[in-house]
């Protein structure tokens, strides 16, 4: 019997019970990936914006260095302006046809606490693993990718470093993708898992500026993130896992940058 979306109102869980995803969209699959680019897109309008208030049009070589710069007020600004704005952009395309709560996946009873921290802990789990085969098998300083953070963990900016990696990132991340465009997706004849590659390596794109360690980790959470999604059918999963992993990240972060 398939599971009943509309009677089922018990806890969702992990490991048991019905799989409780049920994708819905008024999108195609190319004007889903269209909106999807916008949602990006929508980062760099608000990057501009909150640029031209903060320095103004005095944009100078010590301006660019300041922009992708956790440490400073200019990167801050920026960092969270453009964060802001993608959620605004993604929440306005999923309200269309008033199907925003399916397309969004915010229907149904919500996911335990300890089904969010197991999620949670799953997430780190998994991806803790493949960085500890790729950092070392592979001879990549791990150090790398996480100095974007502990740049912003040694300022006194540090609790804004806290907001962007820990809040703002895994809502934007996890509405867009997760969200709106994988409900597009899973419609489609690819069905749930294709969807789940396709929105997976858009995401891990984002993260073009991480070692390939960083990268492969980086996919991999997203699919951990996914089967969250199908088995619990509520974006709130996927968040909150997310948000979970990250603020281990700037945990381990913030020891790399403040140890021997």
């Amino acid at each position: 019997m398939a599971w009943d979306r509309d009677r089922d109102v018990s806890k969702p869980r992990l490991f048991s019970g019905p799989v409780r995803y049920w994708p819905q969209s008024p999108w195609g699959v190319l004007t889903a990936a269209l909106a999807t680019l916008a949602v990006i897109g929508g980062q760099l309008v608000g990057a501009i914006a909150a640029a031209m208030v903060l320095e103004g049009t005095a944009w100078d070589t010590k301006f660019g260095k300041d922009v992708i710069s956790l440490a400073s007020p200019v990167g801050v600004g920026v960092t969270i302006a453009s964060q802001a704005t993608s959620i605004v952009f993604v929440w306005l395309f999923a309200g269309r046809g008033g199907l925003r709560r399916e397309v969004l996946q915010l229907l149904g009873p919500s996911p335990g606490s300890g089904t969010l921290l197991a999620g949670g802990l799953i997430a780190i789990i998994v991806t803790g693993l493949i960085e500890l085969l790729l950092y070392t098998g592979l001879g990549f300083d791990y150090r790398t990718d996480v100095a974007w953070l502990a740049d912003g963990l040694r300022s006194p900016l540090w609790p804004a470093t806290v907001l962007i990696a820990v809040i703002l990132a895994p809502f934007w991340e996890e509405l867009t993708f997760r969200g709106f465009l994988l409900s597009a997706l899973a419609q489609t004849p690819l069905g749930f898992w294709g969807g789940a590659v396709i929105s997976n390596v858009a995401w891990t794109a984002l993260h073009g500026g991480y070692t390939l360690p960083g990268m492969a980790s980086v996919f991999t959470a997203g699919l951990v993130l996914s089967w969250l999604l199908l088995r619990t059918g509520s974006i709130r999963a996927p968040i909150a896992a997310h948000a979970i992993a990250n603020a281990f990240a700037v945990a381990f972060a913030y020891w790399v940058s403040t140890g021997p």
